[in-house]
């Protein structure tokens, strides 16, 4: 049996896409095609059932899929962990990740990140949208916050400090803040987000805060905008917030109770076939981040790592 037509058969499954395989593989979707019939020409049964939306798998081609991508999974990784050694990694290396955060806290990895291997093409896709990262070819996504229910690979990669800030003339024109239970006479300004509740470290929370919330937005940056003009209090990365503080363009609000850190992650499509310009970049990211001012307990676990 020829293992690269497995192997091509693998990932078609996979993907449930021949357009989407041949992405990810680097190979022409016409060529996947031809080498999956000669795969079924050779074992002399039918593995897929094509049509012009999606792939069906026959039950004799669900019964080798099961037996064969385990197999399929641990040849790959064991050429991969011989390849990360080579001298000179190179290819294409596409990430996603939301834009204030690539722009403001990511920037300098990527950039140390492209000096270090300057034969990985990146491509980045600044983006907060929801990916389907196997349908789009995508190896790595940093995500910020509660994650949706996925089937990828989510490794923690840092916590991202947080705090409340507004533009010191709006704060001159609002009732004094004393403690959390104060904002509720003041406007907030939040993100658009499923769940994303405001808690804090040191203060008893026994009861939600109800404050009026005149804008919730997808957009950090707006958000910081709206906050600097004095439409309200804000919820920011201390990172995203920083320069507008020293500039004097806004204030921390509530110091003296520390919001909860929110969670960073690096997402990618299979623990079992990760490939080795994304396990560099994730070693590189890992690495960065634990000398970032503004992220703390960073960690990224990788396959066959053991961390305490």
């Amino acid at each position: 049996m020829n293992l690269d037509n497995l192997r091509y058969f693998v990932r078609v499954v996979e993907a449930n896409s021949f357009t989407a395989a041949a992405e990810r593989l680097g190979t022409q979707k016409s060529t996947l095609s031809r080498r999956i019939s000669q795969l079924e020409d050779e074992l002399g049964i039918r593995l897929l059932q094509r049509t012009t939306r999606k792939l069906h798998l026959t039950p004799d081609g669900e019964e080798l899929f099961e037996r064969c991508r385990p197999l399929i999974c641990q040849l790959e990784d064991a050429r991969h962990r011989l390849s990360v050694n080579q001298p000179e990694p190179q290819g294409r290396l596409r990430l996603t990740m939301p834009t204030e955060l690539a722009l403001a806290m990511l920037d300098n990895v990527m950039a140390s990140f492209m000096q270090q291997y300057p034969r990985i093409q990146m491509e980045v896709e600044l983006t907060s949208r929801v990916i389907d990262m196997v349908e789009e070819g995508i190896d790595v996504a940093i995500r910020v916050g509660v994650l949706e229910d996925s089937s990828l690979i989510a490794q923690p990669v840092a916590k991202v400090a947080r705090g409340l800030y507004a533009a010191p003339e709006y704060l001159q024109q609002r009732p004094p803040l004393q403690s959390p239970h104060d904002l509720q006479q003041h406007r907030y300004l939040g993100l658009l987000m499923r769940s994303d509740p405001l808690h804090f470290d040191n203060w008893d929370q026994s009861h939600s805060l109800q404050m009026e919330t005149p804008l919730r937005t997808n957009s950090l940056n707006f958000m910081r905008y709206m906050a600097r003009r004095g439409f309200g209090i804000a919820r920011l990365p201390c990172f995203f917030a920083q320069p507008l503080v020293e500039s004097g363009e806004l204030e921390a609000v509530l110091p003296q109770y520390p919001i909860l850190s929110i969670a960073l992650h690096a997402l990618y499509p299979s623990r079992q076939h990760l490939n080795p310009k994304t396990r560099l970049f994730l070693d590189h990211l890992h690495a960065e981040l634990r000398q970032h001012p503004w992220a703390s307990d960073a960690l990224i676990q990788l396959p066959g790592a053991n961390v305490t």
